[in-house]
C-alpha cells in the first residue's frame, strides 16, 4: 500500500445484514472501496417478545465478527470502526449485547443512535450530490430515518422504531399483502410522521433514497424500462413510477415476488413492507421526486471519523475528481488545469449557444479525467477511458451529464463519422449529439496543444469574424506535437463548420 494512504474498515451491524466496506483513504478525505463483505443476519427477527437478543442469537454474529477482523488483519487494515444500528439500539438489553459482541470478537462496537444514523446518512448523501435542499430518507430492516437539510447542511431528522424487517413481520401474512394489511401499515407509519410539523415544511424538494429497498426498486424500474446505464446511483424514480410499484408489487405473490428480474430472492418479502413505508413518507413531504443514493450510513461514518470538523464538502463533483486523480490518474493537476484554461479560451470565442455552464462542467469533467484509460493501455486509451468514465464512481453529476461527459472525453478523430448518441437515446437530449462532437472535438484540441505535458503553448487568443477562428498561440516554439494539432483541428473544423487560421509564435 502506498504510503499516503491510510486503510480503513467499516462495520455496519444492521437489523437486516452485516457488512465490511475496507476503504483506502487519502490525507485529503478521498476514498475508495477494495473490499465488501456481506452477511444476511436478519437481527429485527430474533428479537423477542420482550425485546431481547439472547445469547444464543448473539453467539451466531460472533464467527462473522471473527472472521471481518481476519480480513481486515490480512488487508493490513489501519483502523476499525464498528457500528450497530436499530435492531440492536432498540433491544431491551443493548448495552449487554455491545459488551459481549466486543469482548468476543475484540471489536470495539458502538451504538449508533437514531440522530447519528440519521447524520451519517446525510453525510453520505450530501457528498455524494450537488444539491443544496432535500430531505433523505434510510430505510433499514428495523428502522427509517428521515432528514431534512438546506444549504448543504443538516437541519432536523428523526428515526423511526420501523423497518423493512419488523413491519414486513407485524402487518403482512409471510410476505403476502392485502389492501386492509396496506392501509394498516400506512396508517401506523402516517401515525408517525404527524408527530413532526417540520417534514412538511419543504414540499417539493427532493428525497434521497438510502437503503436496500431504494436500490432494489431502482434495480426493478431500469430493468423494466431496459434502461442504457445499468447505475443505481443518482437513479431517479418519478411519481409515477412510485405508484406504478405501488399498484404493482404488493399484489404480486411472495413465491412471485422470487422471481422478477432485478429484485434479490432475499429481499423478495420485505421488499413490499419497505415500499410502503418509502410511498407513505413520500406523499407526506411532498417530494418532488426520489434519487437512489449508493452511499450511505457507511460512507458517513467514514467521513464523520476522516473529518470530523468539516465533514461536508462545498462540491461533490470537485470532491469526486479530486480523489479519482490522485488514486487513479496521478497526473499533474498542474497540467490538467492548463488544458482546461486552453479549451474555456477556445469555447469563449463562440456565441453562447446552449447551456453555457453545463458545456463548461462537462468540458472540465472530461479534460481532468481524459488519461484514465492509459492506466490500462497507453495506445487504447480513449476506449477504456470511455468504458471507465461509464462505470466509474464521479459523484456530483446526472445519469445523462456522465454519458456525456464520457463521449466527450474519449472523442476521436474517428469518431465524427459516428452517431453517438444512439446507444443512451434513452437518457440523452436530441441536441447532445451535436454538443458531444463540438465539445469532444474542443476538448481534443486544448489536449493536443500542450500534447508534451510541459506548457510550451503556454496560452490561446482565439477570435471568431466572418466564420473564420482566428487561434493565435503564445507561448515557446512548437517543435513536438505538430501532427497532433492538425489532426485535431481537421474534426475541430468541421464539428463547429468554421474555418480555422492558426498563428504560432515567433520563433525569434
Amino acid at each position: 500500500m502506498r504510503d499516503d494512504l491510510c486503510r480503513i474498515g467499516i462495520i455496519d451491524i444492521g437489523s437486516n445484514s452485516i457488512r465490511l466496506v475496507i476503504y483506502d483513504t487519502t490525507q485529503a478525505g478521498g476514498y475508495k472501496i477494495i473490499k465488501e463483505c456481506k452477511y444476511s443476519a436478519r437481527l429485527s427477527e430474533k428479537i423477542t417478545k420482550e425485546g431481547r437478543l439472547e445469547k444464543k442469537d448473539m453467539d451466531t454474529i460472533i464467527p462473522v465478527l471473527h472472521q471481518f477482523k481476519e480480513i481486515c488483519d490480512d488487508f493490513e487494515v489501519d483502523k476499525i470502526r464498528a457500528g450497530a444500528t436499530a435492531a440492536i439500539r432498540n433491544a431491551a438489553n443493548s448495552a449487554e449485547i455491545i459488551t459481549y459482541l466486543s469482548e468476543a470478537s475484540s471489536i470495539r462496537i458502538e451504538v449508533v443512535s437514531g440522530h447519528q444514523e440519521a447524520y451519517f446518512g446525510f453525510l453520505g448523501v450530501i457528498n455524494a450530490f450537488d444539491v443544496q435542499d432535500g430531505f433523505v430518507i434510510d430505510i433499514g430492516g428495523g428502522s427509517t430515518e428521515v432528514t431534512m437539510f438546506r444549504g448543504r447542511r443538516y437541519q432536523q431528522s428523526i428515526s423511526f422504531p420501523f423497518g423493512a424487517v419488523n413491519t414486513n413481520l407485524m402487518f403482512s401474512h409471510s410476505g403476502n399483502w392485502n389492501a386492509e394489511q396496506i392501509r394498516k401499515l400506512q396508517l401506523y407509519v402516517t401515525g408517525r410522521l404527524v408527530e413532526h410539523d417540520w417534514l412538511t415544511t419543504g414540499t417539493g424538494l427532493p428525497l434521497y433514497g438510502l437503503g436496500g429497498t431504494l436500490r432494489s426498486l431502482a434495480k426493478l424500474d431500469q430493468k423494466s424500462r431496459d434502461y442504457s446505464l445499468p447505475n443505481s446511483h443518482g437513479y431517479v424514480l418519478e411519481s409515477d413510477t412510485i405508484e406504478r410499484f405501488m399498484e404493482v408489487l404488493p399484489a404480486t405473490p411472495f413465491e412471485k415476488r422470487k422471481e422478477l428480474d432485478g429484485l434479490s430472492k432475499s429481499r423478495a418479502d420485505i421488499i413490499v413492507s419497505g415500499l410502503i413505508i418509502f410511498h407513505t413518507v413520500f406523499h407526506y413531504i411532498g417530494a418532488s421526486r426520489a434519487l437512489i443514493s449508493g452511499e450511505g450510513l457507511r460512507e458517513g461514518m467514514l467521513h464523520d471519523l476522516l473529518e470530523p470538523e468539516q465533514p461536508v464538502r462545498d462540491s461533490a463533483l470537485e470532491y469526486s475528481l479530486d480523489t479519482i486523480i490522485r488514486f487513479d490518474i496521478r497526473t499533474s493537476k498542474r497540467h490538467l488545469d492548463h488544458i482546461n484554461k486552453l479549451a474555456l479560451s477556445l469555447l469563449g470565442a463562440f456565441e453562447r449557444e446552449g447551456d453555457r455552464e453545463e458545456h463548461e462542467m462537462l468540458v472540465y469533467v472530461a479534460i481532468m479525467l481524459h488519461r484514465t484509460g492509459s492506466n490500462i493501455n497507453y495506445y487504447q486509451s480513449k476506449r477504456h477511458t470511455h468504458y471507465w468514465l461509464m462505470n466509474s464512481p464521479i459523484r456530483g453529476l446526472t445519469h445523462r451529464q456522465l454519458i456525456l461527459s464520457a463521449y466527450i472525453a474519449s472523442y476521436s478523430t474517428k469518431s465524427r463519422k459516428q452517431k453517438m448518441s444512439l446507444m443512451h437515446k434513452d437518457i440523452l437530449l436530441a441536441s447532445d449529439e451535436e454538443w458531444i462532437h463540438k465539445l469532444g472535438t474542443l476538448v481534443q484540441l486544448s489536449i493536443a496543444l500542450d500534447s508534451t505535458e510541459i506548457g510550451i503553448v503556454s496560452g490561446v487568443k482565439a477570435r471568431l469574424h466572418n466564420n473564420t477562428l482566428d487561434l493565435e498561440l503564445r507561448g515557446g516554439q512548437v517543435l513536438i506535437g505538430l501532427e497532433d494539432i492538425e489532426n485535431a483541428l481537421k474534426a475541430f473544423k468541421n464539428a463547429w463548420s468554421v474555418k480555422v487560421k492558426l498563428g504560432f509564435p515567433s520563433s525569434g
